[in-house]
């Protein structure tokens, strides 16, 4: 009586698999949201250390000046650079999800 299972089994299965699948990408896109948002705000506070670091140099406090600025604008960099790769990774699920249904 292996064979003789009602339709509804399949289904459901069918229903558990995609809530499943549906459960993932919001978690994941939960965590791209949260990573992107994250991101703004280092390049923000690193925005407000470049800034920081002008300003030291209109004090002719140089050596300070150019190790501020330099950290800040390698902390932009890279925070941009992160939240394009999670736009890209984003893109990547979404591309995904729509060739699984």
């Amino acid at each position: 009586m292996l064979f003789n299972r009602p339709q509804s089994d399949t289904s459901k299965a069918i229903d558990d698999s995609s809530s499943f699948r549906e459960a993932i990408f919001k978690e994941l896109l939960r965590q791209v949201h949260h990573s992107y948002n994250l991101a703004l705000a280092v390049t923000a506070a690193s925005g407000l250390m470049t800034l920081a670091g002008v300003g030291l140099l209109y004090l002719n406090q140089i050596p300070a000046a150019s190790i501020t600025t330099a950290g800040g604008a390698l902390a932009s960099i890279s925070c941009i650079q992160f939240a394009r790769e999670s736009k890209d990774e984003l893109r990547k699920m979404i591309k995904l999800s729509e060739q699984s249904e």
